[in-house]
């Protein structure tokens, strides 16, 4: 883990930056989950439905829904394949996305079918570093992070 301003990053998965998710890829295997800035901007997760395992997708449409605090919407692919696993835990559990992305807050496990579309992912220390940093710099000048408590204002 790398810390980038007040969030937890992982540099060592590669990201689908326009989807906000992170994909754990080995061979022609992923696992996806939500990018931590995405998961921070839409608040808590109440609930969230996912096609079942067989289920075929082709990159942007949706393979589920979510509903947050801020935010009811599609989840939309960032790869073609098929689903080959469902977190289990995670639809009994929605919150498990805000608590523990990387980790327990995963997703769907899937098998790529379109290796060409790993292309335009984003990989490496360096490159998941700066887009998340820019990232952050553009979520604050539109309002869509809380401002952190200053210990000024904590004490008033």
């Amino acid at each position: 883990m790398k810390k980038v301003k007040n969030f937890n990053i992982r540099t060592d998965v590669s990201y689908a930056t326009d989807e906000g998710f992170w994909l754990d890829i080995d061979g022609n295997t992923a696992r996806i989950g939500m990018s931590p800035l995405v998961q921070e901007t839409t608040g808590s997760f109440v609930s969230i439905r996912i096609e079942d395992v067989g289920t075929s997708i082709s990159r942007g449409n949706s393979f589920g829904s979510v509903e947050a605090e801020k935010h009811v919407g599609h989840l939309k692919a960032p790869m073609t394949g098929k689903i080959i696993a469902v977190n289990e835990k995670v639809l009994e559990n929605p919150r498990l996305i805000n608590t523990d992305p990387y980790g327990k807050g995963w997703l769907i496990e899937m098998e790529i079918s379109e290796l060409n579309e790993l292309e335009g992912l984003l990989s490496g220390d360096d490159k998941v570093t700066a887009w998340f940093e820019s990232e952050i710099t553009r979520y604050e000048k539109k309002g869509w992070l809380a401002e952190p408590i200053s210990e000024t204002q904590r004490a008033a």
